[in-house]
């Protein structure tokens, strides 16, 4: 078994605790404090979610001929500056400028780190180390929209610098390089594994189901708030269902690690984006918060699953991880901007306040269609058939 150091859940932990904490906070003052409109709720990972994109996907490249360490400290720094600036802003102009300093120091950050684990796993336990490392990011996320709502009403943005040290406090927990070892490391793909063509044509699929069903989770994320204000709640019940539904996710990914049937099967994984999609659409629609919760387990489920499977496609494999990693993590940057903004859009557009969410279900709906055509073209459903649970 190939173990991975402790350094990486906890490093996970605290910058997602950090992150996502900022990233419900703000919202919050965007919309209560600013008065923001909803097409400027969907905006908000915008300016951010361009520059993180471009800068996974080049950093994802480029960790694959220099120190993967590097790279995530100096993001991890880097995102403590942006708190600090963000800490200062007044209007959700100020807010749109400073963003892309967010997404560019997220964007060294994750795929350095998770082409780094794929460096030290073994073949048999690469889900495990993966399913560990996105519990503790994950945790670390739910943990920040929990206590957003405490954190935005106690203190405002005057707790964005603590959070911002806490991302600081990371650099020196970050993995030193991966040490070299005069016996060769035994490949991430065994002989047993399913052939080149189904492994490519589940990694394609894998990368829409995560863009599609991040978006979903990015919509409820960034435009809750606004159907929050609109019901008469408070940020404390934003932060119950947000919460929660991040904290599904974490679970899931603990499933996910330990158990590794569902990879390279198909009817599951399709099975789960529809449930996850329904349920969240549900919630979205204005279900109480007594219904909204449960609707979010099952969400953060199906959230779950598709993160899994498009971090595990992307780094089981011999060659160029870290390319692979940083186009997993450029699609699900794309998603936590994209479709928010389009829902944002309608809403404005339509005065429909369920547009954001209908929108972001019917991507899910056209993501799965397109999926199945993907494996059956490939012969991915045909080839492994027998198998199917």
């Amino acid at each position: 078994m190939a173990r991975v150091s402790a350094r990486y859940p906890a490093v996970g932990f605290g910058q997602d605790f950090s992150l996502f904490a900022v990233w419900a906070i703000l919202p919050l003052w965007a919309k209560l404090d600013a008065d923001a409109t909803p097409l400027e709720l969907g905006a908000l990972p915008v300016f951010g979610g361009l520059p993180y994109v471009v800068t996974a996907f080049f950093a994802g490249k480029f960790s694959d001929r220099v120190s993967r360490t590097k790279l995530a400290r100096i993001g991890l720094a880097l995102f403590a500056v942006f708190c600090l600036l963000a800490w200062r802003i007044t209007t959700v102009s100020q807010l749109f400028a400073i963003s892309p300093l967010a997404g560019f120091s997220n964007g060294l950050i994750w795929p350095a780190l998770q082409a780094k684990m794929g460096d030290e796993s073994g073949p048999h336990d690469l889900d495990r180390n993966l399913g560990l490392f996105s519990v503790s990011w994950c945790g670390g996320k739910s943990l920040g929209f929990f206590v957003s709502g405490v954190l935005y009403r106690s203190f405002g943005l005057d707790a964005l610098p603590f959070l911002g040290l806490l991302s600081l406090a990371m650099v020196p927990v970050v993995p030193g390089p991966t040490p070299h070892s005069s016996s060769p490391r035994a490949p991430l793909v065994p002989h047993d594994a399913p052939p080149a063509p189904v492994r490519a044509a589940y990694l394609r699929a894998a990368w829409l189901a995560n863009f599609a069903s991040y978006g979903l989770g990015a919509t409820l994320s960034y435009l809750y708030p606004d159907l929050v204000d609109r019901k008469g709640w408070t940020s404390t019940e934003y932060a119950l269902v947000t919460g929660t539904l991040f904290l599904s996710q974490t679970a899931a990914f603990y499933l996910f690690g330990r158990f590794s049937g569902w990879r390279y099967r198909w009817r599951a994984f399709v099975s789960w984006q529809c449930a996850s999609a329904l349920a969240l659409l549900a919630v979205g629609l204005g279900a109480p918060v007594a219904l909204a919760v449960p609707f979010a387990v099952l969400g953060g489920a199906g959230l779950g699953l598709a993160y899994a499977a498009s971090i595990y496609y992307s780094v089981h494999t011999d060659v160029g991880r870290g390319a692979r990693a940083g186009l997993h993590e450029a699609f699900t940057g794309a998603s936590n901007f994209v479709v928010p903004l389009a829902g944002g859009a309608l809403q404005s557009l339509t005065r429909w306040g369920t547009a954001p969410y209908a929108l972001a279900a019917a991507l899910v709906a056209a993501s799965v269609a397109l999926q199945i055509r993907i494996l059956s073209g490939n012969g991915a459903r045909k080839s492994l058939s027998a198998n199917q649970l």
